[in-house]
């Protein structure tokens, strides 16, 4: 890669960050920006060079500068020379106003402190950005900017993480799904849960659990036109919204898993300031969920690609994002990605949940001849939401193959144990075995294993079948010795 006109080798300990976060941004011009670098120190202690840079797409001389220490300055520069000291967070930029254009911003150490860009012992972190000219929200359109939010939704010591998007928990979820979950540090108390910005609440349903008894709360808002979110499973609404419950509203009973709920639903239109008390989680007032759900959709985004638009639940699963990125840079953002990198270290830190790959295993998969919008016979063959370089899980909705997420750890090579992106059609028989709960280890103590087997064949693009196999501890030495029962279930895209 090419910094300027040198080239330098790539990544090492230290990070650079933009708006509180390591995937790259885009921002309009308005938008305020953050570069922060950290470093988690080292040996030797002897000093270093510490190069800090920007490449711009501006023309010359505006097309790189450098960080001196103090301020940004086209002149050749090193930031710091010192030992490899422990940076937590060192902001260098916080402003709004940068041009529409490209930037890289880098972030290199050397091992020789003496002002000169020694290449050889460079390394370096990188963060992209891309600046688009501001466009003013109305009451029309939210315009082009993205910083939106500025609160959180609980007391920081109110959740301990948060679960990325892309979670599959069958017997609800066999699909990757398409909210966060804030994970209650005590589910037994209840926590106010606030608006995160000025909103308008368009909905709210009440689910009552028919079987176990409980009700929960869903709140739909929208802080402009083209940007909705909700929380799902309060314990309780605030007294201003419970008043807007009048009439039955629009019901329907429905079953996920062995557990039977009513679900109304209540048109309402309730304007609420940014921060104002919405209800609470947690407190077993409710249905005694362990999260609040917090989900979010923004049609100006490019539409998410699926192999099968014609069975998505509804059309704005085309256009999920990550609430956290919406919020402004600030202490409030940080806490958020903090508590996201509790449950998560890969990136996009916040996960994801479009996982199909053409002409591969890896995806959706729906029980053939179904016609089933929802999610209760169908299969999810996707990587971890957590671990999604070393993990996958097979999240299985069917009760014949048995309705769990059965997690493995990948093998690079063989039949056993694959990635499903590198499944391509074809009579190759592909078999998983030392199959757990969860994305944890056995030996953490915080999984359990899953016995039996499972494997599949998949005989074109859009086809697969796959069984489930008590009878084998561990998938045998050849695949092909494996035989599918005609009448098993069969799966499409």
């Amino acid at each position: 890669m090419l910094i300027g006109w040198f080239s330098v080798p790539t990544l090492y300990s230290q990070t650079i960050e933009a708006n509180n976060s390591q995937s790259p941004q885009a921002i309009n011009s308005a938008d305020i920006l953050s570069i922060a670098i950290s470093h988690t120190g080292g040996t030797p202690l002897a000093g270093h060079d510490w190069w800090i840079a920007v490449v711009t797409s501006l023309p010359s001389p505006n097309d790189i500068y450098y960080y001196d220490g103090t301020s940004w300055s086209t002149e050749f520069s090193v930031a710091f020379q010192q030992p490899l000291t422990e940076i937590n967070s060192l902001e260098l930029l916080n402003g709004s106003g940068l041009p529409p254009g490209n930037y890289v911003f880098y972030f290199g150490i050397d091992s020789i402190a003496n002002g000169v860009l020694d290449t050889d012992s460079l390394v370096y972190d990188s963060i992209s950005v891309v600046s688009e000219a501001a466009i003013a929200g109305n009451e029309q359109s939210c315009g082009n900017s993205r910083q939106i939010f500025s609160v959180d939704p609980l007391p920081s010591d109110a959740y301990f993480q948060i679960d990325p998007l892309g979670a599959t928990n069958p017997s609800s979820h066999k699909f990757p799904t398409v909210h966060t979950y804030m994970m209650l540090q005590d589910s037994s108390q209840p926590r106010e849960v606030y608006a995160p910005t000025d909103i308008s609440i368009s909905n709210i349903s009440v689910i009552e659990s028919l079987t176990a008894g409980g009700t929960d709360f869903s709140l739909n808002f929208t802080p402009c036109p083209e940007v909705t979110g909700y929380f799902d499973h309060l314990s309780a609404v605030s007294e201003t919204l419970q008043n807007q419950l009048t009439g039955a509203g629009n019901c329907q009973q429905y079953v996920a898993g062995t557990d039977e709920y009513r679900f109304c639903s209540h048109s309402v239109s309730v304007e609420v300031a940014a921060g104002t008390i919405l209800g609470s989680a947690g407190g077993g007032m409710g249905q005694n969920s362990a999260a609040l759900d917090f989900g979010l959709r923004d049609s100006r985004t490019a539409p998410l690609w699926y192999a099968n638009l014609e069975r998505l639940v509804s059309s704005d699963q085309h256009h999920v994002v990550c609430p956290y990125d919406y919020y402004v840079p600030g202490p409030v953002k940080a806490g958020l990605v903090a508590k996201l990198g509790v449950a998560r270290q890969n990136l996009p830190i916040c996960g994801s949940v479009a996982h199909d790959v053409a002409d591969t295993a890896q995806g959706r998969w729906y029980l053939l001849g179904s016609s089933d919008f929802g999610e209760a016979d169908h299969l999810a063959l996707v990587p971890s939401n957590k671990r999604p370089d070393d993990v996958g899980v097979l999240s299985v909705g069917n009760s014949e193959l048995g309705t769990d997420a059965y997690f493995f750890d990948y093998t690079e090579t063989g039949l056993v144990n694959r990635r499903f992106s590198e499944i391509g059609p074809g009579s190759a028989i592909y078999c998983w075995d030392t199959l757990r709960n969860r994305e944890s280890s056995l030996a953490s103590g915080n999984a359990q294993a899953i016995s039996g087997i499972l494997f599949l064949q998949l005989s074109d693009a859009t086809h697969l079948k796959i069984q489930r196999s008590s009878q084998h501890g561990s998938c045998p030495a050849t695949t092909d010795s494996l035989s599918f029962d005609n009448a098993g279930p069969q799966f499409e895209r």
